[in-house]
């Protein structure tokens, strides 16, 4: 740990339950960004990632290194998991990064982390390892399922990639987010205005 337990541990474990809590304000607001969803997702990976791999790096490489060697591993995996949450037409976030976080923890068990330890040391770390597995992708998959299910709803809107129309189609002023799932009044009166 980079800082010391008392430090890394309420940034990792604290910074995952703030995001589970706000989940919904915070892909809100990343739906702003005028990406298509998988660059969104994995751009919005690669400080996560890297956040936490430098809170929980290997004494190897921890604190010599800026990019942790892991992150390439931990992006192809996020990479993967993005087109397999979209395509069993996943609803919820936390349960598609509950699944994966319990693959994170097998996969620190295998060749990782935990890999020497004893099993009292495997069982008392293995929930904050599940934790962090969420901690780098609970964000990105939010992403890509709020950007599916509005793009579901509305083909011609959409949170984070306007694919198939912009998300300002000219009757309001660039600057404004008018996406579905954010009500701005302004929005509604611009285009009613336009209309007339």
């Amino acid at each position: 740990m980079v800082f010391g337990i008392l430090i890394d541990v309420p940034i990792v474990v604290g910074g995952y339950f703030l995001m589970l809590r706000y989940q919904k304000q915070l892909t809100a607001r990343l739906g702003r960004i005028e990406l298509p969803s998988l660059a969104t997702s994995m751009l919005l990976s690669v400080p996560l990632i890297m956040l936490e791999e430098q809170i929980n790096c290997m004494s190897s490489w921890c604190g010599t290194v800026l990019i942790p060697p892991t992150l390439t591993i931990l992006l192809v995996e996020i990479f993967g998991l993005s087109p397999v949450s979209l395509k069993i037409h996943a609803k919820n976030a936390f349960r598609v990064t509950a699944l994966y976080s319990v693959f994170g923890v097998f996969i620190e068990a295998a060749v990782g982390g935990f890999v020497g330890a004893g099993w009292l040391t495997a069982l008392i770390f293995a929930p904050y390892v599940w934790i962090s597995y969420g901690f780098i992708s609970l964000l990105p998959i939010s992403v890509l399922i709020a950007d599916r299910q509005l793009f579901a709803k509305n083909p011609e809107i959409s949170a984070v990639s306007p694919t198939a129309e912009p998300a300002h189609d000219g009757y309001y002023p660039k600057f404004l987010s008018c996406d579905a799932q954010l009500y701005i009044p302004a929005c509604e009166l611009a285009k009613q205005v336009a209309l007339q």
